[in-house]
């Protein structure tokens, strides 16, 4: 029995559907995708499903990947975090990154890397309820792996989140006072990073970024 010929555009796309392969999390949330261009980036990604300027949000295997592009390069790759959204950061930063298949949490990626995050925040007190603020914590790598920055990114709404929080604000209260807090002042001060570290070291990350000029919140 002879078929009819499947002729046009619409039989064109059909057919690029039926045999092209979705992409993993792995091939987009990679190290090689840094310093790629869009063109590039979404041959691989797919069609954005939203832009911000240069920022450019993927579904991927159900998670959410933002690629920054300046200078028609991606220069940063951010993920979502989740139960089923987890990154491998050794494509980025190799052996400084923690063992893949679990969750990441801020005492993880410390371990891995040998320290030397700084720690920063939103706001730890009189936020508002506009959105929930995030503590984040910026770590610049060597040589080694091409000076890249990594910033994790810790949402303040799970109960052990806001307990940490809670913590890490009562040693800087305690010795510098509420508007020390209040103005975020402990952003531009480092001498609070080992508290926070130690508050954090158990919270899972919820989001993580990678690349170059990252920025974090100010003083």
């Amino acid at each position: 029995m002879r078929h009819a010929l499947c002729v046009g555009v619409g039989c064109s796309i059909a057919l690029w559907f039926s045999t092209a392969q979705a992409a993993t999390v792995a091939e987009v949330f990679n190290g090689d995708m840094l310093g790629t261009t869009p063109r590039y980036f979404e041959s691989v990604a797919g069609i954005p499903r939203e832009s911000n300027g240069n920022d450019h949000v993927f579904k991927v295997q159900g998670c959410t990947i933002t690629a920054t592009v300046e200078g028609n390069s991606v220069s940063k790759l951010r993920m979502e975090l989740g139960d089923n959204c987890q990154a491998d950061l050794s494509s980025f930063v190799s052996s400084y990154a923690p063992a893949p298949g679990k969750p990441l949490t801020v005492g993880a990626f410390v371990a891995s890397s040998g320290g030397g995050l700084s720690y920063s925040a939103d706001c730890l007190t009189l936020c508002g309820n506009a959105a929930d603020p995030s503590v984040f914590a910026h770590w610049e790598g060597p040589h080694a792996v091409g000076f890249k920055e990594v910033m994790l990114e810790v949402v303040l709404a799970s109960d052990t989140a806001l307990a940490a929080a809670s913590q890490w604000e009562g040693v800087m209260t305690k010795a510098k006072g509420e508007d020390y807090v209040t103005d975020t002042r402990f952003n531009c001060d480092p001498q609070f990073n080992e508290a926070a570290e130690k508050a954090f070291a158990d919270v899972p990350v919820s989001a993580v970024s990678i690349g170059t000029g990252l920025s974090k919140p100010s003083c």
